[in-house]
């Protein structure tokens, strides 16, 4: 600014010495010309910033925090995106190389329920994997962008007196209008755009069961074993700040084969990081999975996991005031197979699980806070 300012004065002095008009034109011309290439000079460093950050935030994923979400949790190159693939609409990267993950992936699923009972105890009855269209086309209406289609649909319901009913009109939009299925858009709707680039997630249909609800699959990046005092980098930062803060179950994910690489994902690094990821958060919803079971499990690793599950089911009897006997069950994990489909259904369900009980606490939490309650 203070480069502008001492600029305009010097070709003020030099404008008001002309000895004619015209120079004093010509000065004023040459002077609008020089002052404009200083000030794109100027602002070229901090407009590209701007400008790599806006690039950057159309690639964050969208996190809703009252919709229930599954986070992938586990050592890098376990085989987490091909699980987030397998049973969610993300389509994270997949390599057979560490730290393929470098940020948070997000992939969604709509759950059905028939009752609130069934939500509780999670009897789950149905689940879908909504389309990258349809994810759009629901949370248009969501953020209030309606289309010229969505607004002659409300007037056809308002002012009609008895004909068409709405599946009727849902095939009439399917048959006349647009290949895509959004309609056309306001032309006076300045937001539209705006809203459209946030338009990434919402449930697909709420006709066919009592209960449905929209939940999110996580993909983080991998988690490294540190020693005591070891300072963890922003990609495992990221991890452990999706599990603080949002709200989630936890899906630990392991690759007892050994295939993983020693040197940052050994068979007895991902135990050791399992426990230590437990104790950080011990009243999540989780589950543990074994993948990568086509290509077996190394002598002694499965044993180790049962022992760990087992000393985690007696400690959490003892604060309960029980006594061994009355630990439970044997622990239960899921050997997954992703190339071979074993486990796939398993774990599925076992996710739904998961889901119905965050949605839980997400109702408790927000007959306590409005704030956080889902938009109906």
């Amino acid at each position: 600014r203070k480069e502008l300012l001492q600029l305009g004065k010097d070709w003020i002095s030099k404008i008001k010495s002309a000895e004619s008009a015209r120079e004093a034109y010509e000065c004023t011309e040459e002077a609008k010309e020089v002052m404009g290439r200083v000030f794109l000079d100027l602002i070229e460093g901090p407009w590209s910033g701007v400008t790599e950050l806006q690039k950057s935030l159309r690639n964050v994923p969208i996190v809703r925090l009252d919709c229930p979400a599954v986070v992938l949790v586990g050592a890098p190159n376990v085989g987490k995106s091909s699980i987030v693939r397998a049973i969610s609409s993300g389509t994270p990267e997949v390599n057979n190389y560490p730290f393929t993950t470098r940020g948070m992936t997000l992939g969604h699923v709509q759950v059905f329920w028939e009752s609130d009972q069934d939500v509780a105890v999670g009897n789950v009855a149905g689940v879908s994997i909504p389309s990258e269209k349809q994810l759009v086309q629901e949370n248009l209406v969501r953020l209030g962008v309606k289309t010229r289609r969505m607004k002659e649909k409300e007037l056809l319901k308002e002012y009609s007196r008895g004909g068409v009913n709405d599946d009727e009109e849902d095939e009439d939009d399917e048959s006349n209008g647009d290949q895509d299925g959004f309609g056309e858009f306001d032309d006076d709707d300045e937001t539209t755009d705006l809203k459209i680039e946030k338009a990434i997630q919402t449930p697909i249909s709420k006709k066919s069961f009592p209960i449905s609800q929209l939940c999110q699959i996580m993909d983080s990046p991998g988690l490294l074993r540190r020693d005591d005092g070891d300072t963890r980098n922003e990609m495992e930062e990221l991890t452990l700040a999706a599990m603080a803060h949002l709200p989630t179950a936890v899906m630990y994910v392991m690759d007892l084969s050994g295939g993983a690489g020693d040197r940052c994902s050994s068979v007895e690094d991902q135990l050791i990081l399992r426990r230590e990821v437990r104790a950080r958060f011990p009243r999540r919803p989780w589950i543990d999975v074994i993948s990568k079971a086509d290509l077996g499990i190394i002598d002694g690793a499965e044993e180790r996991l049962k022992d760990i599950l087992k000393a985690e089911q007696l400690e959490r009897a003892q604060q309960r005031g029980l006594s061994g006997d009355d630990a439970g069950d044997e622990p239960y994990y899921i050997i997954l197979s992703i190339k071979e489909g074993m486990g796939v259904d398993e774990l599925r369900q076992e996710v739904m699980r998961m889901l119905g009980e965050v949605r839980v606490v997400l109702d408790a939490m927000a007959a306590v806070d409005e704030r956080i309650a889902r938009p109906v």
